[in-house]
């Protein structure tokens, strides 16, 4: 019974060291995105002369859902999906492995994330997944409201 208890005791111990320290090594990237510039295999998908009418509207988004590693591109009627995987080079740069039936999207490409500050609770995250003769620019605007306080109600502790 103390056997049992001290291997129990040391694995709670274990695995709070562990959450607490570990570190993750990937980019969240996860969520519905406006495509900036879409190519693939060297023909522009987005934006092309009907889409520079309307700024401001388009039809075509990219979806990325981390909970089934897939980037999804919706343009028109066409909906491209791909599975990804993120990795760190030894040089600290990030790359993304996509495997897909459309045969643009194979292979590794290099994976840029930059954050623009816009003001105090407002702020832009580009992304750039590039390769050779591949583009895919998006952009996500984020508007943070500071936390506030419940207002405290009479009877509630």
């Amino acid at each position: 019974m103390k056997t049992l208890k001290f291997i129990i005791i040391s694995l709670v111990i274990i695995s709070v060291f562990a959450l607490a320290f570990y570190k993750e090594d990937t980019v969240n990237i996860e969520g519905k995105w406006i495509p900036e510039k879409i190519v693939l295999n060297d023909e522009i998908l987005f934006p092309d002369k009907i889409d520079s009418l309307f700024i401001g509207i388009t039809t075509t988004e990219v979806i990325i859902d981390e909970w089934k590693d897939s980037l999804f591109i919706n343009y028109g009627n066409k909906k491209i999906s791909s599975h990804f995987k993120i990795q760190k080079n030894k040089n600290g740069s990030h790359l993304i492995h996509l495997s897909s039936k459309e045969k643009s999207l194979n292979g590794p490409f290099s994976l840029k994330v930059d954050t623009l500050f816009l003001d105090d609770v407002t702020y832009e995250i580009r992304v750039k997944i590039q390769s050779k003769s591949n583009l895919l620019k998006l952009k996500k605007t984020l508007h943070i409201k500071p936390w506030k306080p419940e207002y405290p109600r009479r009877g509630a502790v």
